[in-house]
């Protein structure tokens, strides 16, 4: 009701308002979309998540997140209640909450609050309390079920798939969440590997609880979790069986290459060889040379971890139509969970790392940003035409250089 309509109401008398003084009450209104509404009318349960600093984000039944932003209105509008046949003013509004669909960003808030256990990576029950006494024992928070809801914006289903991306696991008996150290996850890995052999498990078909028995009847230690979390992280789940999968498994380990050299820049023919000789020999490394040109990095298993570049006497290749050749190609690492949450600061950061990128180049390091996965594409040359300078390549592609200053 605007402030006209409350004067016409008082004055022609037709009904009584009652209403107290400077409007006591807080209420706030929130404009749903069709889909929320539509929830609403299932009797769905909405949660609303974020720390004090963070802007709200609402997660629905399906688990999409929308931000949840104020529009001021033209008009004030007042909020009336009806009470055994008297009309009372709850409050007059000058604002609406409106949901937009958001794509919080869960693992690097994750990873921060993993990181609040001041235990360290978990290596195995018998190193817990190696050189720890008991006055220097200080875990730091405990991040359980509880913490993680308090800070991170999504729902449960989504939280649990960065978990087990982060190699984290659930310990059974305290309930703490704790990130697997990843030369223990390694090892670990080799063993279910070499044990396959020895049992003749199909790769494709693992079970969770043959794998722990096997695996504790050697090692008592191990605990069912962790063999769980490593299964998670390096193989997929179907109908209760995990199928090993070589790509995660070479994603992870070029992950470990990289990390360990710093920012570095890596040969191809070199870090080929690196990742064939940490890869178990129980699964096969398909290496073809012309998929490893500059062209074809941004779609490889290192597509979001590195990006093609060249030494200058070859940088004229780099858009040119059949690019680099891979005995030639350099491979740059980009820590993607270092890079800056704003879009004007992660593309400052990227044209710092590079000076001149295509938007197929950009777009892994770019997608996380978008809100629908569809329109990952769009909004990607939305931004370089934005923040970026664009010239035709040879090969068709546009090369875009920084215009942030």
């Amino acid at each position: 009701m605007s402030d006209s309509a409350a004067e016409t109401v008082e004055q022609t008398g037709s009904e009584h308002v009652s209403g107290s003084d400077g409007y006591p009450e807080e209420y706030r209104l929130l404009e749903l979309t069709p889909e929320i509404a539509a929830q609403l009318d299932a009797d769905t349960t909405f949660v609303v998540r974020g720390r004090d600093t963070d802007s709200a984000v609402l997660i629905d039944a399906t688990e999409q997140a929308y931000a949840m932003h104020t529009a001021h209105t033209s008009n004030s509008m007042y909020l009336l209640t009806r009470d055994n046949g008297q009309l009372t003013l709850r409050t007059k509004l000058h604002q609406v909450f409106d949901l937009q669909p958001t794509r919080p960003q869960v693992r690097a808030r994750v990873l921060e609050v993993l990181k609040w256990d001041t235990r360290g990576a978990f290596r195995g029950t018998e190193f817990e309390h190696e050189g720890v006494t008991d006055e220097s024992v200080t875990d730091g928070v405990h991040v359980t079920d509880t913490v993680l809801d308090q800070h991170v914006q999504a729902g449960h289903a989504h939280v649990r798939r960065v978990l087990d991306d982060v190699l984290a696991f659930r310990h059974n008996a305290t309930g703490h969440w704790r990130v697997l150290d990843a030369g223990y996850a390694c090892d670990l890995l080799r063993i279910i590997l070499a044990t396959h052999v020895e049992r003749d498990w199909p790769l494709d078909a693992l079970r969770a609880d043959t794998v722990y028995s096997a695996l504790h009847a050697e090692s008592p230690h191990i605990l069912p979790e962790v063999v769980d979390a490593v299964l998670r992280r390096f193989a997929t789940k179907h109908e209760g069986v995990f199928a090993m999968d070589t790509r995660r498994v070479c994603v992870f380990l070029a992950e470990q290459i990289f990390a360990s050299s710093g920012s570095r820049a890596w040969p191809v023919p070199e870090f080929l060889r690196a990742l064939r000789a940490t890869m178990p020999p129980q699964l096969t490394l398909d290496v073809d040379m012309d998929a490893w040109n500059s062209r074809s990095i941004s779609t490889s298993v290192v597509g979001k971890l590195a990006v093609a570049t060249s030494a200058p006497a070859d940088e004229h290749l780099l858009h040119s139509p059949n690019g680099v050749p891979a005995s030639l190609t350099l491979l740059l690492p980009v820590d993607n969970n270092t890079l800056p949450q704003d879009t004007r600061a992660r593309m400052r950061d990227l044209f710092a790392v590079k000076s001149k990128w295509t938007a197929r180049e950009m777009r892994p390091f770019l997608e996380d940003l978008v809100a629908d996965e569809s329109a990952v594409a769009k909004a990607v040359d939305s931004w370089l035409l934005k923040f970026g300078r664009g010239v035709r390549g040879t090969n068709g592609e546009s090369v875009y250089t920084s215009r942030i200053n």
